[in-house]
């Protein structure tokens, strides 16, 4: 048997095979030593018999005595033994918790990365709408301007971004409170253009958050 191959669960069946066997020695020699008390005064009187049994028992629990160290030091090697295969679960068990979070933090951090595109990706968008806005504001009366600069303030996005549950990941400030305005949005934006759109897009299915 490979010592270093027995899991702890396997050890432990060992050691209490070990121990009962132990213990049946120790119960054979003490039913020996009843045998060999009742066989003494007999023995000492002089009976062949008597003390050739004797003889014999005296054999058998020296034999048993021996065999009683055997088992006292088999069970001290496997306890030991225990120790150290718990010991390496236990090692093995951390070097794969420590795995499971190195995997997942991993995972989190190209998720960050992602992240970190979109909001990138995110301004330059917001820049290019604000551009499209400055050219179609340039062209307008001031009639027309008025409705239209509240399309430069941050309140539709950032009711947009509570509207998609942003807020869960990102501080919206006090503006994000106004739980009933929250919209897309493409839909904040088309309350103030939709007088110059031919066919308003559709707005898009994603729920409120």
């Amino acid at each position: 048997m490979e010592l270093q191959t027995q899991t702890a669960e396997q050890w432990v069946g060992v050691l209490a095979d070990l121990e009962t066997k132990r213990q049946a020695a120790l119960d054979h020699a003490e039913q020996l030593r009843a045998q060999k008390r009742d066989l003494a005064l007999e023995a000492a009187m002089g009976s062949g018999e008597a003390k050739k049994q004797l003889g014999k028992i005296n054999s058998e629990i020296t034999r048993l005595a021996l065999e009683g160290d055997d088992f006292d030091a088999a069970i001290s090697q496997a306890e030991s033994q225990l120790s150290l295969a718990r010991q390496a679960e236990a090692d093995a068990a951390e070097q794969e918790r420590q795995s499971q979070i190195a995997a997942s933090l991993e995972l989190y951090f190209a998720e960050v990365q992602g992240i970190d595109a979109a909001l990138a990706s995110l301004v330059a968008q917001f820049a290019a709408a604000k551009a499209h806005l400055d050219t179609a504001e340039d062209l307008m009366t001031g009639q027309e301007r008025t409705p239209v600069q509240q399309l430069y303030s941050t309140w539709g996005p950032t009711l947009a971004a509570a509207h998609y549950g942003l807020g869960q990941f990102i501080e919206l400030g006090q503006s994000s409170s106004h739980i009933i305005h929250r919209a897309p949005l493409a839909k904040f934006a088309m309350s103030f253009i939709d007088r110059w759109m031919a066919e308003p897009p559709e707005e898009p299915d994603k729920e409120a958050a």
